[in-house]
């Protein structure tokens, strides 16, 4: 007779093995059953999408393998349809293991990977199954279980949502078993699948991991927009992974300075600050400016702002300018340098900074006493303005709608 493999074992016996982990939950019993005995639960478990889940349970079920009925889960008021073994379910089961046992097969190999011993695990996959579970590792985020072979030696939990779903520290303890040139190769295939499924800072990680570093950089500049459209503590610290050499270190320095402001890491400024000084670029001026925004140094805040504007004439020098002067009482030289800030804006075509400018004009009349405009000058900037913006100046909205109200534009 032929060798046991884990080839050998279908969906309906894997849904069994697992179900007889619970053989002690009886048919009938109404609470605390555990959510691995839901068709969600089983499906996570096994590997499958929900529906499949649910053909093979009613196969198992018209079969006299299983039986199903409605009761409280742990933790939850509502009912649901929970399943548990028969005596010839168990029966089935314990045929199925023992055959892999002599075969020396872990059952644990062939259920949920996050409860299996890793290595014992790595071993027992086929080297085409190795390839997909090595892929499917490296990924930081779900992504669908339909992008991938099936893994007759294996079985990848998956979500609710026919999503893979292996927690990160599980994924790590599996990429440590195998060669790193395999996870930087794992690594950079998964910079390229992101390539199709347009998510640049997954890529961006991607090909960071894979040491495709020149690609990278030039990654983070191509797409300056939409990064600084979402800056993140998690974007910085790629950014900071990113080697600066090259023509691109003026921009990928200018990227990072302006995603450390957002996230209001004045260190990192610093540092960015002090390397655009030092390849001689007048940008450095603009993070001085942000940088003495923060302190509250409004003085120091327009010099550096107005050095800029002098030699570069774009929008955010103007607009740091006018900030300033508007938190030193000079509502008017405030007011002509919002303008002015429009008027670069229309010469170089580009509306990025509209909702900066906005929230200037709104400053300036709210400190005039004019809650109205201010008002309604937020509600502009916050329509042009990117996602992680809106939250704030919904509530700057929010506040002046009070009277008593003394807002801090900050």
């Amino acid at each position: 007779m032929a060798a046991f493999t884990i080839k050998d074992v279908t969906v309906k016996d894997r849904i069994l093995l697992h179900l007889a982990r619970f053989n002690n939950i009886m048919p009938g019993q109404e609470y605390n059953v555990p959510f691995d005995l839901t068709q969600d639960g089983i499906a996570m478990v096994v590997g499958i999408t929900r529906s499949h889940a649910s053909l093979d349970l009613k196969k198992l079920g018209e079969s006299g393998m299983i039986t199903n009925w409605q009761a409280h889960q742990k933790g939850v008021r509502t009912r649901r349809l929970v399943y548990t073994i028969t005596s010839a379910g168990l029966e089935k089961a314990e045929q199925t293991r023992t055959r892999l046992e002599k075969e020396g097969i872990n059952v644990d190999v062939i259920l949920d990977m996050k409860k299996c011993d890793p290595e014992v695990k790595w071993n027992a996959l086929s080297p085409e199954d190795r390839e997909v579970f090595g892929k499917v590792c490296v990924f930081r985020v779900p992504v669908p279980r339909d992008e991938f072979p099936p893994t007759p030696t294996g079985t990848l939990p998956v979500d609710f949502f026919g999503m893979i779903s292996i927690p990160p520290e599980v994924a790590r303890v599996y990429l440590e078993k195998v060669p790193q040139e395999d996870v930087r190769r794992w690594n950079s295939w998964a910079a390229d699948w992101w390539l199709k499924n347009d998510n640049p800072q997954e890529r961006l990680y991607h090909l960071i991991a894979a040491g495709r570093s020149m690609e990278a950089g030039k990654l983070a500049v191509r797409h300056e927009d939409r990064f600084l459209s979402n800056p993140n503590e998690d974007l910085l610290e790629l950014l900071n992974a990113i080697p600066l050499t090259g023509s691109l270190e003026e921009d990928l320095l200018w990227i990072k300075s302006q995603v450390a402001y957002a996230c209001r890491d004045v260190e990192e400024m610093k540092r960015c600050a002090k390397a655009l000084e030092s390849i001689g670029t007048p940008m450095y001026k603009i993070v001085d400016a942000q940088l003495s925004m923060i302190r509250n140094d409004h003085p120091k805040a327009f010099k550096c702002a107005k050095e800029a504007y002098d030699v570069l004439h774009c929008p955010l020098a103007a607009i740091l300018m006018s900030q300033a002067c508007a938190r030193m009482g000079d509502l008017k030289a405030a007011d002509d340098l919002a303008v002015e800030a429009c008027d670069a804006m229309n010469r170089i075509g580009d509306a990025q900074d509209i909702d900066e400018i906005l929230r200037a004009r709104a400053e300036i009349a709210y400190m005039r006493g004019d809650r109205d405009t201010a008002t309604a000058l937020l509600g502009k900037a916050k329509a042009a303005a990117p996602q992680y913006k809106k939250s704030v100046l919904q509530n700057l909205i929010d506040s002046l709608a009070d009277p008593e109200s003394k807002i801090c534009f900050n």
